[in-house]
C-alpha cells in the first residue's frame, strides 16, 4: 500500500475510533463540556443521524432496487436495530469497552454465513472466532456491575445486528451511497416511533446541547459515514481485503485509547487482556477472505 492510501486508511481508523467518545458524549453528556447537558436519548440520537443521512442522500435513492427485501433488512440490520442498541450500549458503558465488544460482528458474520449461506469456515478462522468470543467475554462479565455489563450486552447486540444485515448485503444490488441512502430511510422512521414511546425530554435534550451537539451529528454523519465508508470502499476496490481488513482495527485501537485519554476510562486487566485477545480473534477471522462473501460483508467497520 502507497503511504497515501495509508494516510487515508489511518484517517478513517481515526475518525471511527473518536466516533466512539463522540457518540458517548451526545447520549451521556460524559464528559461535561456543556453545563446542564446529559446527553440526548439514544434513540431519538440515533433517529436523527439517520434522517440527516437520509436527507442529504435522498438523491441517490434512484432507480429503485430490484429486490426490495433485502434491502429493507439491510437497512434495519445495520441502521436501525444495531445504532439503537449501540447508542444505547454506549450510554451506560465506556467507549472503550464498547470498541472492543462491537468488533464481534466479524465472528457474527462468519457463524450467520455459516447458517444461511453455506460458507465453509477452516480450522484457522473457528480459531479466531474462538479467541474473539472469549476476549470479549472477559471484558463484558462483570456480575459486581450489572449497569456496566448491560451496557456491553448491548454493545454485543449491535455487533449481532449488524452481522444480521451484513448477511442481507449479500443479496443487494446496490453500491456505497445508494445502499447508505436506503439505510437512512429505512431507518429514521422506526427509530422515531421508538423514541417517541419509550423516551422522553428529547427536544429540550437537543436544545441543551448547542452548537457543540449540533457538530457531534455532522462528524457522525459527514465524516464517519459518508466520509469514513466512501473512502474505505475506495481503498477495497484497489487492495484485498487480506490487506485491508486487519489493518482497519486501527479504529477499535483508536477508540480505546480515545476513551483512555479524553474520557479517562479505567484499564483494568480485564480490558487489556480481553481486547487484545478479541482484537487478534477478530483479525484471524478478517484475514481469512471469505470464498462465498463479498469483502465488505466480511469486513465490519467501527462505528
Amino acid at each position: 500500500m502507497s503511504p497515501r492510501h495509508f494516510a487515508l486508511l489511518f484517517a478513517v481508523c481515526l475518525v471511527w475510533g473518536i466516533n466512539f467518545v463522540v457518540a458517548k458524549w451526545s447520549v451521556s453528556g460524559t464528559p461535561d463540556l456543556v453545563p446542564g447537558f446529559e446527553g440526548v436519548p439514544p434513540l431519538f440520537f440515533a433517529f436523527i443521524r439517520f434522517a440527516l443521512l437520509y436527507a442529504m442522500l435522498a438523491p441517490w435513492l434512484l432507480p429503485l432496487p430490484k429486490k426490495l427485501g433485502p434491502v429493507i433488512g439491510a437497512g434495519l440490520g445495520m441502521g436501525a436495530i444495531q445504532f439503537a442498541l449501540l447508542f444505547t450500549g454506549l450510554h451506560y458503558a465506556t467507549p472503550s469497552s464498547i470498541a472492543i465488544v462491537v468488533q464481534l460482528s466479524v465472528p457474527f458474520t462468519t457463524i450467520l454465513s455459516i447458517m444461511f449461506l453455506k460458507e465453509k469456515v477452516g480450522w484457522v478462522r473457528a480459531a479466531g472466532m474462538g479467541m474473539a468470543f472469549a476476549g470479549a467475554s472477559m471484558v463484558v462479565l462483570k456480575p459486581a456491575e450489572f449497569t456496566f455489563t448491560a451496557g456491553l450486552l448491548a454493545g454485543v447486540g449491535a455487533a449481532m445486528a449488524a452481522a444480521a444485515g451484513s448477511i442481507f448485503v449479500k443479496r443487494v444490488e446496490l453500491t456505497t451511497i445508494p445502499l447508505q441512502a436506503w439505510i437512512g430511510l429505512f431507518s429514521w422512521p422506526p427509530l422515531l416511533i421508538a423514541s417517541l414511546i419509550f423516551e422522553r425530554g428529547q427536544i429540550e435534550a437537543m436544545l441543551a446541547g448547542g452548537w457543540l451537539l449540533l457538530a457531534s451529528i455532522f462528524f457522525t454523519v459527514l465524516l464517519v459515514n459518508i466520509f469514513g465508508h466512501g473512502a474505505f470502499y475506495w481503498l477495497l476496490r484497489r487492495y484485498d481485503a487480506s490487506l485491508i481488513a486487519p489493518m482497519t482495527l486501527m479504529g477499535p485501537l483508536i477508540g480505546v485509547i480515545s476513551g483512555v485519554v479524553l474520557l479517562g476510562d479505567p484499564v483494568s486487566w480485564q480490558l487489556i487482556a480481553g481486547g487484545l485477545i478479541a482484537i487478534a480473534g477478530v483479525a484471524v477471522v478478517a484475514a481469512r477472505r471469505s470464498s462465498t462473501l463479498p469483502p465488505e460483508t466480511v469486513i465490519q467497520k467501527p462505528r
